[in-house]
């Protein structure tokens, strides 16, 4: 005598779930790694930590999200290893994205797991 048990596990909607709460849960992650790199950037006027923006582009399922200064000195300050700041550091967006990835992907991560 043998006993069998088939259960079918429809996938469909967890990955419609996942798809969409998505594009927020990268923003977010982009938003934090933004609010740490502005922290460490450079600081005379403000105007370029008050540039930074986050631009979030999701088509696909797939989302991506990207931070920007604006303005002409911005790859100068981040690049410039040289330059000596009283507040704020060179590769401030750079040092930031490093330093917060864990951080990022584990909001990425507890926003799907809410949704789930």
């Amino acid at each position: 005598m043998s006993l069998r048990i088939e259960r079918h596990l429809d996938l469909s909607s967890l990955s419609a779930e996942v798809a969409a709460v998505a594009p927020a849960a990268v923003a977010r992650a982009g938003e934090h790694i933004r609010a740490v790199s502005v922290a460490r950037t450079p600081v005379e006027t403000g105007r370029l930590a008050g540039s930074a923006a986050v631009h979030l582009d999701h088509q696909d399922g797939d989302a991506t999200a990207s931070i920007t200064y604006d303005g002409p000195y911005a790859r100068y300050q981040h690049e410039r290893l040289d330059l000596r700041h009283e507040t704020g550091q060179a590769k401030f967006l750079e040092s930031a994205l490093l330093s917060e990835a864990d951080t990022a992907l584990e909001i990425i991560a507890t926003d799907i797991r809410r949704a789930l």
